[in-house]
């Protein structure tokens, strides 16, 4: 016979990490949760992810077999994400002894950080008919043509013209604790986030500038709980 038990309480805190995953780009994420009673509670969600268009593809140097690297034309920014979520959850499927899956619904809205870096590329400049010297510079449009480029430069040059742009979002989402002992966390997360920042953000030179969008989100967090 087929009994369905008594719900098992969640723990009152959790600490829980997770690869992040959303429709831009991947990172790492933390989640925090306080429970008040059985069945609703709060959390604390925070990622720092990368930002990516669809549009971003790389590009073959012309100049590979010299060295160059291949590259993203028309690059102008890396971009990432410093988002920090606080909302409450509500128990709509609990755990108990025979079916090891609580889900829970969250709803939640929190700052945003859109962090910049300029995209440096390696340009060939011509001194002469049949020689040039390498300069590193941003793409600049009209100027920097596909042979102008040799390929991209040193990831870790424009760390000290890295901008921030603040922003918020309002997140729904589900969260899916996995496993039979409340102590435990194994849970997937998923949902979709609206984003906005109070500057446009343009990553790439022939497509528009961005202040809102909608991105879906998963994670699965693993970590611990306690009473």
């Amino acid at each position: 016979m087929w009994v369905w038990g008594q719900p098992i309480e969640p723990y009152t805190h959790s600490v829980a990490a997770s690869p992040f995953l959303h429709s831009f780009g991947w990172g790492l994420g933390v989640l925090v949760q306080n429970w008040s009673d059985p069945q609703r509670g709060s959390f604390w969600m925070g990622d720092f992810s990368s930002y990516r268009t669809k549009y971003e593809i790389r590009t073959r140097s012309a100049y590979r077999d010299q060295g160059g690297k291949d590259y993203v034309f028309g690059k102008l920014y890396y971009a990432y994400l410093l988002e920090l979520v606080y909302g409450w959850q509500y128990i709509v499927a609990p755990r108990t002894p025979n079916t090891p899956l609580q889900v829970s619904l969250q709803l939640g809205a929190g700052p945003a950080l859109a962090l910049l870096k300029p995209y440096f590329i390696e340009i060939a400049v011509p001194i002469s008919s049949t020689q040039a010297i390498i300069q590193i510079d941003t793409y600049k449009h009209g100027q920097h043509t596909y042979y102008d480029i040799v390929g991209e430069a040193d990831f870790y040059l424009g760390f000290d013209k890295l901008r921030g742009v603040p922003g918020g979002l309002v997140q729904v989402g589900a969260l899916i604790d996995m496993g039979r002992s409340p102590a435990l966390v194994r849970s997937l997360a998923l949902g979709l986030r609206a984003q906005g920042f109070v500057q446009p953000i343009q990553t790439l030179h022939d497509k528009p500038k961005r202040r809102f969008w909608l991105s879906g989100y998963l994670a699965f967090y693993i970590g611990n709980a306690w009473k």
